[in-house]
This record gives C-alpha cells, sequence and structure tokens, in this order.
C-alpha cells in the first residue's frame, strides 16, 4: 500500500481515500471501523456553529442567527444544552488516543462569529485539522457576491490565526467567478474541498410542504468537481479534494489525474459498507500498476488543463456533438 501515500493539507496519508464528515463518523468507533476499513483519514461528522455559540453563551437562543427551519434549530440548541462542545472535543481526543490515521475536526458555520476561538480548542484536543464547511447559500437579495466571498474570506484568515494546524475550506459551487474566488482563498488556507453538497429540497405537492431530495450522491455526479479541479489545480496556492460521486476507484483515480491530493468518499460507502474503501484503495492500486506508475504523486494533475493539449476542451460545454440517430 506503501505506492498508495499521499499527502493533504501537510499530513501524509497512507492512501488518498478520506471518509467525508457524516453519520460514518460521528463516534470513535465509527472512526476506528473507518481507519480498520482502510481509510487515509477522516473528517469527523460537523459540529455547528450555532451548537458552540449556544454553549458559549450558556443560554439558548432561537433568534435569527438560528436555523431556518423550527425543527432544525430546536435540534442544534438542544445539543448545545447538552454539552455538544465538551463531547466533540472529547471525540476528537479519544479519536487521537485510539485510531492511527489523521482525524479532521469538521466545523458546520455560517459567520464569523465568536465561534472561531473554539478552534483553539479543537487543536489542543489533538485534531489534525480542521475542515471548515461553510454554508454561505446566496439567496439573499440583498448581499453582493462579494459580500459572500469577504464573508468566507475573513473566517478562514480568523481560524487560521487562531491554530497551527492545517485549515481546509469545503465550499459550493455557487461563484459567479469561481476561478478567482478559489485562486484568493487559496493563499490563506492548506486545502479546498470542492464542493459541499448542500441538502436539497422537494415538494411534496399532495400535502403541499417542503421535503428533503436524495441525500446521497450518484456516481455520475463526480463530473462536476472534475471539470473544476482540472481546471484550478495548477492555479491554487492549496490541495485540493474532491467530493460527491466517488464511487469507484476508476473515479478516485480521474480526480487524481485532475490535480486533487485526496478524495473524499461517503455515498458509495453508506450504500455499500465500509468494505468498499478497501475496494476503492486496490482498484487504484491495479490501475497505477496497468499503467506503470509507482506512486500517486507520479500521476497526479497529469490531466490538468495546463498540462492538456486541448485545454479549451475543459471550459466549453458543449464542445462534441453526439448523436443517437442512424
Amino acid at each position: 500500500m506503501s505506492k498508495l501515500t499521499t499527502t493533504y493539507m501537510g499530513l501524509k496519508l497512507n492512501n488518498p481515500v478520506i471518509v467525508s464528515s457524516s453519520g460514518l463518523t460521528q463516534t470513535v468507533e465509527d472512526v476506528r471501523r473507518c481507519a480498520e476499513a482502510g481509510a487515509g483519514a477522516v473528517v469527523l461528522k460537523s459540529i455547528f456553529e450555532e451548537q458552540i455559540e449556544a454553549a458559549s453563551q450558556g443560554v439558548a437562543d432561537a433568534g435569527e442567527s438560528a436555523w431556518w427551519h423550527a425543527e432544525a434549530a430546536e435540534y442544534i440548541l438542544q445539543y448545545g444544552r447538552e454539552n455538544a462542545v465538551d463531547e466533540y472535543l472529547r471525540l476528537i481526543s479519544d479519536c487521537k488516543a485510539q485510531v492511527g490515521i489523521p482525524v479532521i475536526a469538521s466545523i458546520h458555520c455560517s459567520s464569523a462569529g465568536s465561534w472561531i476561538e473554539f478552534a483553539k480548542r479543537v487543536e489542543a484536543a489533538g485534531a489534525a485539522g480542521i475542515e471548515l464547511n461553510l454554508f454561505v447559500l446566496p439567496s439573499d437579495p440583498r448581499r453582493t457576491g462579494e459580500d459572500n466571498e469577504q464573508l468566507i474570506l475573513d473566517i478562514a484568515r480568523k481560524v487560521k490565526e487562531q491554530v497551527k494546524i492545517p485549515v481546509a475550506l469545503k465550499l459550493g459551487n455557487y461563484f459567479s467567478g469561481l476561478a478567482r474566488t478559489m485562486k484568493t482563498l487559496s493563499h490563506h488556507v492548506d486545502a479546498l474541498v470542492l464542493f459541499n453538497r448542500f441538502v436539497r429540497m422537494d415538494f411534496d405537492a399532495e400535502n403541499l410542504s417542503v421535503v428533503p431530495a436524495e441525500t446521497l450522491s450518484q456516481p455520475g455526479e463526480h463530473t462536476l468537481p472534475l471539470r473544476w479541479t482540472a481546471i484550478l489545480s495548477e492555479h491554487v496556492d492549496c490541495d485540493i479534494a474532491t467530493t460527491t460521486g466517488v464511487h469507484d476507484g476508476i473515479t478516485a483515480v480521474k480526480m487524481i489525474l485532475a490535480g486533487a491530493s485526496a478524495v473524499q468518499v461517503c455515498s458509495a460507502l453508506y450504500r455499500q459498507g465500509m468494505s468498499r474503501i478497501g475496494s476503492i484503495n486496490a482498484e487504484i492500486e491495479d490501475w497505477m500498476q496497468r499503467h506503470n506508475f509507482d506512486s500517486v504523486a507520479a500521476f497526479r494533475g497529469k490531466m490538468a488543463q495546463e498540462r492538456a493539449a486541448n485545454p479549451a476542451g475543459y471550459e466549453r460545454v458543449q464542445f462534441m456533438k453526439v448523436s443517437t440517430r442512424s
């Protein structure tokens, strides 16, 4: 497995497969199962900004700073009352003591509030790094794109000021100037995670209610982060991890060819179990053997746009005509 070694956020991983923040990484036992299945690293289930604020204030504030949905706000604030912060720090320290792979803390945030000092406590608890899962949906018509971008930059800068461990930004693709924004952000963090998979909504037309849509990704959804990783990887000043649609080893290989240092998996593990991690690693290694690559570094970025014979093909949305008619 030594040929699968990679470096991500300055962390040395045994392989490029990271289990992303989810219900699969919310206990020490969960993280141990990930490690035993062959994961290179794990990102713990997120703690939310609102939980941290509620715990630090010692009160349950369900005002405008809480979530947009009443049940969600109640859930978060209840966790705040149940010492979620202490539990999260204990989870980090227990994982550090019991698991031999890097454990990355995840903070789900949407503002540059007083919660940022919590990053110091995460570092002290033993986290190998921090992943900031930023929820800044550009749905407020009063806010400009520049406002949203500045908010993300402010969060990144302030967290980096607090800690010495590496920091990653997990972001959505809702930027009009995505390439420029990512390049700017890359100066201030150690990694970008492309892209955040926001919870999707649907309508129940019979009951006239809003309901969640399918939450798990499908294999074909890898194409969006693949394209942007290929475009950005030679221009940003930090590592890239890709997420969404990575269900097999060949897709992981594609992401690394585009320039990713690691891939995050989740939906495939929900569908097929933890053993899928080993299968993905085996498929990566088999591909490497067939193509005579002795390390991940040897082929990382080999198909990045900057190295392509036809770089325009990475940007043109309709650059091929495909006909199914005879």
